[in-house]
C-alpha cells in the first residue's frame, strides 16, 4: 500500500502492458477455479451433506449415548467401540478433543452417518482416504457412507479447535467379517444394556464407592482426562488428584479470589467452566453436556482421589 495518495489524473493513464497481462491471467485463473469448484461438487462426491438436521448438544448426545449402549462391543481407552448392523444409523460425536465412538464397520455395507459437535467447530477428515467435512453444533449432517476397503482408518479433526486440537484422533475399522475383530482387539460377543420397558422396581440408590467407580468410568467416557490427571501431574487443566476441599486461586469477573473445592463448586466448573477459572490456566473449556446424575459420580470421584 503507498503511503501517499495517487496522483488525481491516475484513472486516465494508460494501462501497462505487464499489468494488463496480470489481469488476464488472473482472470482466466478465477474462471478456471469457479468452474473446478462446479466440476467437484458434481464428480467429487465430497458435497456437504443434502440432508441436516437442526439439534441441540444434549439431544444429539443422548442419541449418541444411546447407541453406543445398544452396540457396543468393547472399549478403546475410555472411548466406546460400537458395531451397528450394516444399513443403519451410526452416530458419531467430535468434542474437544476426541470423537466418540470408534466404530467397527463390514466392507461393502451402506451406512447413514450422523455427525454433530458438542462444544464448537471441528473438521471431519478420514485417513489416509481424502474425506473432509466440516462439523458444526447443533447441526445433525446425514452422510451415505459405504467402506469399500477393509483396514483401520483414522478420523483427524482438521479444524484448530483449542490447545488439545492434536490429540483429537478417531478410528474407523472396516472389516469383511467377524472373524477379523480379533486382529484389532474386538470381540464379537455384543453388549447390549437396552432392556425393555417393566415393572422392575427401582434401583437401590449407590453406595459411595459405586458412585466414585461410575464416576471413574465417566471420567475417561466424558473426555475429562484429556485436561485433568488424577496423579498430580499437570494437563491443559489442573489435576483432580487431592484437590476436593482444598482451597483454589480462581479468577472470576477478571479478579482474583479463593474458593473451596467442593461439591457446589465442582458442580459449577462443569456446567460454567469458565466462570471461576483456576489461575494460571486457560479459558479452554466448554460447558459439558452431562446429566446430574453424572455430575454426583464424578464429584465422588474427585472426593476419592486423596
Amino acid at each position: 500500500m503507498a503511503l501517499l495518495p495517487p496522483a488525481a489524473d491516475w484513472y486516465e493513464k494508460k494501462i501497462a502492458k505487464d499489468e494488463k497481462m496480470w489481469i488476464v491471467l488472473s482472470v482466466l485463473v478465477c474462471l478456471i477455479m469457479f468452474a473446478w469448484m462446479i466440476i467437484w461438487h458434481v464428480y467429487g462426491k465430497q458435497n456437504p451433506s443434502s440432508v441436516t438436521y437442526r439439534t441441540t448438544p444434549r439431544e444429539f448426545s443422548q442419541l449418541c449415548d444411546a447407541f453406543n449402549k445398544k452396540y457396543q462391543v468393547g472399549e478403546d481407552q475410555g472411548i466406546p467401540v460400537v458395531m451397528p448392523p450394516a444399513g443403519g444409523d451410526v452416530f458419531l460425536m467430535a468434542q474437544m478433543w476426541r470423537w466418540s465412538p470408534v466404530l467397527i464397520l463390514k466392507k461393502d455395507q451402506w451406512y447413514n452417518f450422523h455427525i454433530s459437535s458438542l462444544d464448537l467447530l471441528h473438521g471431519f477428515s478420514l485417513q489416509p482416504t481424502n474425506m473432509n467435512f466440516m462439523v458444526y453444533p447443533n447441526y445433525d449432517y446425514v452422510l451415505k457412507f459405504k467402506p469399500n476397503a477393509a483396514g483401520e482408518y483414522k478420523v483427524i479433526c482438521n479444524e484448530f479447535c483449542g490447545v488439545g486440537h492434536h490429540t483429537m484422533i478417531g478410528k474407523i475399522v472396516v472389516i469383511e467379517s467377524e472373524s477379523e475383530l480379533g486382529k484389532y482387539g474386538y470381540s464379537a460377543q455384543y453388549i447390549n444394556t437396552s432392556a425393555p420397558p417393566g415393572n422392575e422396581p427401582p434401583a437401590a440408590p449407590l453406595t459411595e464407592e459405586e458412585l466414585a467407580a461410575k464416576g471413574a468410568e465417566l471420567y475417561k467416557s466424558k473426555a475429562c482426562n484429556a485436561c485433568h490427571s488424577v496423579d498430580g501431574s499437570k494437563l491443559v487443566g489442573p489435576t483432580w488428584q487431592g484437590v476436593y476441599g482444598s482451597t483454589e486461586k480462581v479468577m472470576a469477573d477478571g479478579s482474583e479470589t479463593e474458593v473451596q473445592v467442593n461439591d457446589e463448586y465442582i458442580r459449577e466448573s462443569i456446567l460454567t467452566p469458565n466462570a471461576k477459572l483456576v489461575k494460571d490456566y486457560p479459558a479452554s473449556m466448554q460447558p459439558q453436556v452431562i446429566s446430574e446424575d453424572e455430575i454426583k459420580a464424578i464429584t465422588a470421584y474427585i472426593k476419592s482421589l486423596k
